[in-house]
């Protein structure tokens, strides 16, 4: 009779109970994002001066573009400027150099491969 109990006990717990504490572990939604360069920032030569009183980032030199991602577990991440891929990093930190000498707008983007999540930011680059 008590080896009874115990199995009906045993069953109940398996259905009611473990369900519940699987619906512990959410899985995290994939996000990326540019951390260099910032919108509205002054960067001269890869570094962040000043913080800009308008919506574009104006780089003045060469700077390494940086992106964070979440959520993933193995992501790889592509790299664009004004549409054209540049890069593709399939390793943390995901940095990108942009040296090419240039003058005028431009929109940096990110891509999180296989996943459709992407972050960009408009930027004058000047050298």
């Amino acid at each position: 009779m008590e080896m009874r109990k115990l199995v009906i006990v045993f069953l109940l717990a398996s259905i009611f109970i473990m369900p519940v504490a699987g619906l512990q572990k959410r899985e995290q939604v994939p996000t990326i994002s540019i951390t260099t360069p910032q919108k509205g920032n002054l960067y001269v030569m890869g570094a962040q001066i000043v913080w800009l009183p308008f919506d574009w980032t104006l780089i003045i030199g060469p700077i390494t573009i940086r992106a964070e991602v979440s959520g993933v577990e193995h992501p790889i991440v592509k790299f664009y400027i004004d549409g054209t891929q540049k890069f593709v990093d399939p390793l943390p930190p995901f940095e990108y150099p942009w040296w090419d000498l240039c003058f005028g707008r431009h929109v940096i983007k990110v891509e999180l491969v296989d996943y459709g999540v992407e972050d960009s930011v408009r930027v004058f680059k000047i050298l």
